[in-house]
């Protein structure tokens, strides 16, 4: 009985090690909402505008845990509020980019 027990316990064991590791050992395709195109441009906007965003997130955040002052959140926010823009602007102006704007 007590071979069982361990048996059983080290099958557990091993199944919860194999769900852990397998995003380590079987990597699917990345799923974020960026995929790379064939156009490197429009990737890197994409990209900026996403970090962008990020950044303004993670003030946010800074200021709400009081690691920030009112003053350093307004500046950082401003900073990175103009590189999103800048980011949608550029994305917005190029030919390729996809109208699907409701009139």
């Amino acid at each position: 009985m007590s071979v069982l027990v361990y048996f059983v316990g080290l099958i557990v064991i091993a199944t919860v090690a194999m769900v852990v590791a397998a995003p380590l050992l079987w990597p699917h395709a990345a799923a974020g909402p960026v995929q790379p195109t064939t156009d490197p441009e429009r990737y890197r906007l994409e990209k900026e505008k996403e970090l962008a965003y990020a950044a303004i997130k993670e003030a946010d955040f800074d200021l709400e845990m009081g690691k920030l002052s009112s003053e350093d959140h307004a500046t950082l926010r401003a900073k990175y509020e103009a590189k999103a823009m800048a980011a949608l602007e550029a994305l917005d102006g190029r030919a390729d980019a996809p109208r699907d704007r409701r009139e």
